[in-house]
Protein backbone atom coordinates (compact mmCIF):
# COMPACT_ATOMS: atom_id res chain seq x y z
CA UNK A 1 0.00 0.00 0.00
CA UNK A 2 2.84 2.41 0.68
CA UNK A 3 3.86 2.29 -2.99
CA UNK A 4 0.39 3.22 -4.27
CA UNK A 5 1.11 6.99 -4.62
CA UNK A 6 4.31 6.27 -6.57
CA UNK A 7 2.55 3.76 -8.82
CA UNK A 8 -0.24 6.29 -9.45
CA UNK A 9 2.35 8.93 -10.39
CA UNK A 10 4.01 6.56 -12.84
CA UNK A 11 0.67 5.84 -14.50
CA UNK A 12 -0.04 9.58 -14.76
CA UNK A 13 3.32 10.24 -16.41
CA UNK A 14 2.89 7.39 -18.91
CA UNK A 15 -0.60 8.64 -19.86
CA UNK A 16 0.66 12.21 -20.33
CA UNK A 17 3.49 11.17 -22.63
CA UNK A 18 1.48 8.68 -24.62
CA UNK A 19 -0.87 11.39 -25.88
CA UNK A 20 0.08 11.86 -29.51
CA UNK A 21 -1.39 15.38 -29.64
CA UNK A 22 1.55 16.86 -27.76
CA UNK A 23 4.13 16.18 -30.48
CA UNK A 24 4.86 19.28 -32.51
CA UNK A 25 5.58 18.35 -36.11
CA UNK A 26 5.53 22.01 -37.21
CA UNK A 27 8.72 22.96 -35.37
CA UNK A 28 11.18 24.72 -37.62
CA UNK A 29 14.94 24.80 -37.23
CA UNK A 30 14.94 28.42 -36.02
CA UNK A 31 12.48 27.64 -33.18
CA UNK A 32 14.55 24.65 -32.10
CA UNK A 33 17.82 26.68 -32.14
CA UNK A 34 16.26 29.42 -30.01
CA UNK A 35 14.92 26.85 -27.58
CA UNK A 36 18.30 25.06 -27.50
CA UNK A 37 19.99 28.27 -26.45
CA UNK A 38 17.54 28.97 -23.63
CA UNK A 39 17.53 25.44 -22.25
CA UNK A 40 21.28 24.80 -22.52
CA UNK A 41 22.04 28.05 -20.71
CA UNK A 42 19.48 27.12 -18.04
CA UNK A 43 18.10 30.65 -17.98
CA UNK A 44 14.32 30.36 -18.22
CA UNK A 45 11.01 30.64 -16.42
CA UNK A 46 7.80 28.65 -16.80
CA UNK A 47 4.42 30.24 -16.04
CA UNK A 48 1.49 27.82 -16.00
CA UNK A 49 -2.02 28.31 -17.35
CA UNK A 50 -3.55 25.06 -16.07
CA UNK A 51 -3.16 22.67 -13.15
CA UNK A 52 -4.36 19.08 -13.41
CA UNK A 53 -4.62 17.44 -9.99
CA UNK A 54 -4.73 13.69 -9.58
CA UNK A 55 -8.33 12.51 -9.75
CA UNK A 56 -9.44 11.03 -6.42
CA UNK A 57 -12.74 10.58 -4.61
CA UNK A 58 -11.94 13.56 -2.40
CA UNK A 59 -11.28 15.79 -5.43
CA UNK A 60 -14.58 14.70 -6.99
CA UNK A 61 -16.40 15.74 -3.82
CA UNK A 62 -15.21 19.38 -4.06
CA UNK A 63 -15.85 19.87 -7.77
CA UNK A 64 -18.64 22.37 -7.13
CA UNK A 65 -16.46 24.88 -5.29
CA UNK A 66 -13.67 25.30 -7.84
CA UNK A 67 -15.30 28.23 -9.65
CA UNK A 68 -16.06 28.99 -13.31
CA UNK A 69 -13.82 27.50 -16.04
CA UNK A 70 -12.61 24.87 -13.58
CA UNK A 71 -13.50 21.25 -13.08
CA UNK A 72 -12.12 18.27 -11.20
CA UNK A 73 -9.54 17.60 -13.91
CA UNK A 74 -8.33 21.11 -14.77
CA UNK A 75 -7.98 24.28 -12.75
CA UNK A 76 -7.43 27.57 -14.59
CA UNK A 77 -4.34 29.41 -13.28
CA UNK A 78 -4.40 32.34 -15.69
CA UNK A 79 -4.01 35.51 -13.62
CA UNK A 80 -2.73 33.62 -10.57
CA UNK A 81 0.90 33.99 -9.52
CA UNK A 82 2.84 30.81 -10.28
CA UNK A 83 6.23 29.98 -11.73
CA UNK A 84 9.13 27.58 -11.99
CA UNK A 85 12.43 29.39 -12.55
CA UNK A 86 15.70 27.75 -13.53
CA UNK A 87 18.82 29.90 -13.40
CA UNK A 88 21.95 27.82 -13.79
CA UNK A 89 21.79 25.16 -11.11
CA UNK A 90 19.37 27.18 -8.95
CA UNK A 91 15.67 26.36 -9.01
CA UNK A 92 12.86 28.40 -7.56
CA UNK A 93 9.14 27.64 -7.60
CA UNK A 94 5.86 28.95 -6.35
CA UNK A 95 3.04 26.72 -7.60
CA UNK A 96 -0.51 26.51 -6.28
CA UNK A 97 -1.49 23.00 -5.24
CA UNK A 98 -4.85 21.30 -5.71
CA UNK A 99 -5.17 17.78 -4.43
CA UNK A 100 -4.76 15.59 -1.40
CA UNK A 101 -2.08 15.71 1.22
CA UNK A 102 -1.09 12.16 2.23
CA UNK A 103 0.81 12.90 5.43
CA UNK A 104 0.06 15.40 8.11
CA UNK A 105 2.07 18.55 7.99
CA UNK A 106 0.50 20.78 10.57
CA UNK A 107 -1.14 24.04 9.68
CA UNK A 108 0.67 25.55 6.74
CA UNK A 109 4.33 24.84 7.73
CA UNK A 110 5.75 25.73 4.29
CA UNK A 111 2.85 27.54 2.65
CA UNK A 112 -0.18 26.10 0.96
CA UNK A 113 1.40 25.53 -2.43
CA UNK A 114 4.57 23.92 -3.70
CA UNK A 115 7.49 26.21 -2.88
CA UNK A 116 11.25 25.84 -3.00
CA UNK A 117 14.30 28.02 -3.64
CA UNK A 118 17.62 26.16 -3.76
CA UNK A 119 20.34 24.49 -5.79
CA UNK A 120 18.76 21.64 -7.77
CA UNK A 121 19.71 18.10 -6.81
CA UNK A 122 20.53 15.57 -9.58
CA UNK A 123 19.52 17.88 -12.45
CA UNK A 124 19.42 16.28 -15.90
CA UNK A 125 18.66 18.10 -19.16
CA UNK A 126 18.11 15.90 -22.24
CA UNK A 127 16.83 16.47 -25.76
CA UNK A 128 14.66 13.60 -26.98
CA UNK A 129 15.00 13.69 -30.76
CA UNK A 130 12.23 11.21 -31.49
CA UNK A 131 9.72 13.33 -29.54
CA UNK A 132 11.26 16.72 -30.42
CA UNK A 133 11.28 17.93 -26.82
CA UNK A 134 13.56 18.73 -23.94
CA UNK A 135 13.16 16.88 -20.67
CA UNK A 136 14.48 18.50 -17.49
CA UNK A 137 14.51 16.47 -14.29
CA UNK A 138 15.67 17.39 -10.80
CA UNK A 139 14.88 16.94 -7.13
CA UNK A 140 14.09 19.72 -4.67
CA UNK A 141 12.83 20.08 -1.12
CA UNK A 142 11.61 22.51 1.48
CA UNK A 143 11.62 22.19 5.28
CA UNK A 144 9.19 19.28 5.44
CA UNK A 145 8.75 17.84 1.94
CA UNK A 146 10.74 16.52 -1.03
CA UNK A 147 9.80 16.91 -4.70
CA UNK A 148 10.70 15.05 -7.89
CA UNK A 149 10.24 17.51 -10.75
CA UNK A 150 9.95 16.58 -14.44
CA UNK A 151 9.54 19.29 -17.07
CA UNK A 152 8.87 18.63 -20.77
CA UNK A 153 9.57 21.59 -23.09
CA UNK A 154 8.23 21.52 -26.64
CA UNK A 155 9.65 23.57 -29.58
CA UNK A 156 6.65 25.93 -29.48
CA UNK A 157 7.72 26.68 -25.85
CA UNK A 158 4.70 25.01 -24.31
CA UNK A 159 5.51 23.00 -21.22
CA UNK A 160 4.23 20.04 -19.28
CA UNK A 161 5.38 19.99 -15.64
CA UNK A 162 4.82 17.01 -13.32
CA UNK A 163 5.58 17.26 -9.60
CA UNK A 164 5.71 14.21 -7.36
CA UNK A 165 5.88 14.81 -3.63
CA UNK A 166 6.63 12.78 -0.53
CA UNK A 167 3.54 14.22 1.20
CA UNK A 168 0.98 14.94 -1.53
CA UNK A 169 -0.56 13.34 -4.59
CA UNK A 170 1.17 14.25 -7.84
CA UNK A 171 0.02 17.18 -9.94
CA UNK A 172 0.60 18.24 -13.55
CA UNK A 173 0.81 21.80 -14.89
CA UNK A 174 0.58 23.10 -18.46
CA UNK A 175 2.28 26.38 -19.27
CA UNK A 176 4.70 28.39 -21.38
CA UNK A 177 8.44 28.90 -21.25
CA UNK A 178 10.11 32.31 -21.53
CA UNK A 179 13.59 33.73 -21.10
CA UNK A 180 14.50 35.13 -17.69
CA UNK A 181 14.27 38.90 -17.51
CA UNK A 182 17.58 40.63 -16.82
CA UNK A 183 17.61 42.46 -13.50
Amino acid sequence: MKYLPYFSCLILIVVCWSCSGTKNTLANAQDIRALDSLVQQKQFKVVNDWASPMMTTAMMSISGILGPQNNMQQVNLIGNANYLEIKGDSVKAYLPYFGERQRGGGYNPDGEGIQFDQIAEDMEVNFLEDKELYRVRFNAHNKSESFAVMLAIFPNRKTNLVINSTDRNSIRYEGKLSALEEK
